[in-house]
């Protein structure tokens, strides 16, 4: 997901072991008072022993014996303790740039590499934000190319083998509107995930960002239309090509991303397989989903339940209680349309910055009735989504027959 910016440009590299840092700044301090201690006990034993020393001579001078004693051992001078310092703050670095930096390579799925590890930790980064699966981080490389970088976390005990042939399936999966892979890094510490940067961000932020503000720019109904097809499509696909009972299980408003020409492309999908289901339950969209909630049960109905939720918040500009980011007002969209709906002010449902006629088209209604119909608290009762994408067809070719009349 690309969510809200926070523009602070660091290293990729810093970004990555900041938490670590901390920690091993507590490690150095600990140490550096442990050396002053034993610096200072060593001034201690030498200051002794010169008193001990200067005392033998007054007496050997007495005798006319003098025998001077042995040279002391001298103390740690500032460049020695200097060194100690530095060896165990580079055995701290040593270990930070161990989160990211062990022998390995970035694999790239397609032509579209051309930069390696090193390359990318140095890149200058900013946060975008943590999704279902990891925190995300959009990294400028040299000449300007911009790339995001999913750093997966919490994804369970994962071999590299699993990793591999899960990196290996979504390579696979080419579609206009699916977020390519670009390529992938595996390490014992860290799983990185990496993409092309989608400059117009997510659809959450595209129907709620900036809404109060003068300077947006108005989501008019075909470009919603347009979302919704593609997406469509995109499920489409999904439910053609992979196995998985529930091939997305995540779909939401935050994982469609929008390129320079507003055409979606879904993402996070085929991730799934690499969560274990104790932590799935907290963060994917289809544990939300009717049939879960009531029987714990899913299935490929239920991506088509998670696509309705999408489709009715385009279409009312409401956020979905079962995709809201946190800290975000929401409300129970089907619950709340199908309410509309039996009570004949479906008017009122429709998002006022699509409605340029002051009234729903009829194929805005259509594609509620479409919304309504993937919403079905029974999964058998839902079309598959092949049926969705066909309908979504009907309804595009309906409006551009419209426009020319």
């Amino acid at each position: 997901m690309h969510s809200a910016h926070h523009h602070h440009h660091l290293p990729l590299l810093l970004l990555l072991t900041f938490g670590r840092v901390v920690a091993a700044d507590s490690q150095l301090k600990t140490l550096l008072v442990t050396i002053f201690v034993i610096v200072d006990a060593l001034v201690l034993l030498i200051l002794l022993w010169t008193i001990y020393a200067f005392c033998r001579r007054l007496k050997a001078k007495e005798t006319g014996k003098e025998n001077p004693p042995p040279p002391p051992p001298p103390p740690p001078t500032a460049v020695a303790v200097e060194i100690i310092e530095k060896g165990e703050g580079m055995r701290c670095d040593e270990e930070e740039d161990a989160v990211v930096q062990e022998p390995g390579k970035i694999t790239f799925a397609t032509d579209g590499g051309g930069f390696g590890i090193d390359e990318l930790l140095k890149a200058s980064a900013e946060g975008l934000g943590k999704g279902s699966f990891g925190s995300c981080y959009k990294a400028m490389l040299d000449g300007a190319r911009m790339v995001v970088v999913k750093r997966l976390r919490g994804i369970g005990p994962v071999t590299k083998e699993e990793f591999l042939k899960q990196m290996r399936s979504l390579s696979a999966m080419e579609h206009p509107n699916l977020l390519p892979l670009l390529g992938y890094y595996y390490s014992s510490t860290e799983k990185l995930v990496i993409s092309n940067y989608a400059c117009h961000g997510n659809l959450f932020d595209r129907i709620h960002g900036g809404r109060r503000r003068a300077d947006r720019t108005p989501f008019t109904w075909s470009s919603r239309l347009q979302v919704a097809q593609g997406v469509a499509q995109a499920m489409e696909f999904l439910h053609l090509n992979m196995r998985s009972s529930v091939p997305h299980g995540n779909l939401k408003a935050t994982n469609v991303l929008l390129d320079e020409n507003d055409k979606p492309l879904v993402c996070d999908h085929g991730l799934a397989p690499l969560i274990p289901a104790s932590l799935a339950v907290h963060r994917m969209v289809c544990y939300k989903s009717p049939e879960y909630q009531l029987n714990r049960s899913m299935s490929r109905k239920t991506d088509v339940w998670s696509y309705g939720c999408l489709l009715l918040e385009l279409i009312t500009g409401r956020v979905a209680a079962n995709s809201r980011p946190g800290g975000v007002r929401s409300v129970e969209l089907c619950h709340w349309v199908n309410r509309a709906v039996r009570e004949e002010w479906t008017g009122e449902v429709f998002d006022a910055e699509m409605l340029v006629q002051k009234r729903a088209t009829s194929g805005m209604i259509m594609l509620l009735k479409l919304a309504l119909w993937c919403c079905e608290q029974s999964p058998e009762k839902r079309p598959e989504m092949a049926e969705v994408a066909r309908e979504l067809e009907r309804i595009t070719a309906g409006e551009a027959d419209a426009e020319d009349d």
